[in-house]
């Protein structure tokens, strides 16, 4: 009886962590300061630009920077991907090994 007690709980917490996660990934914090989810490209594109280079765009579809990242303290590639008038959707963020936070996130 005690197994199946703790079989039963052990699914309930995995759920309860489940649907935590989902709330947890559904939020409108995107790790870039002064960027919101649902912006259009236009006011990402300028927020972003002033402290990150710009490396690649696709007008109103995405677009590639490399610069620091306060959320992981140390220099990263960012790709923000937007979606027609519902605006920005999704921040990705890499490593970026090659770029030097001594040199403002610039290759050397």
């Amino acid at each position: 009886m005690n197994d199946l007690r703790n079989g039963l709980y052990g699914v309930a917490l995995a759920l309860a962590a489940a649907g935590l996660g989902g709330c947890a990934s559904s939020m409108t914090v995107t790790g870039e300061p002064g960027v919101k989810m649902g912006q259009s490209y236009a006011q990402v594109l300028a927020v972003v630009s002033r402290n990150n280079a710009v490396t690649k765009q696709v007008d109103g579809q995405g677009f590639r920077a490399e610069g620091y990242s306060p959320m992981f303290k140390d220099c990263r590639i960012k790709y923000f991907i937007f979606q027609g008038a519902d605006g920005l959707q999704q921040v990705k963020y890499e490593p970026a090994p090659e770029l030097s936070v001594n040199q403002n996130c610039r290759q050397p």
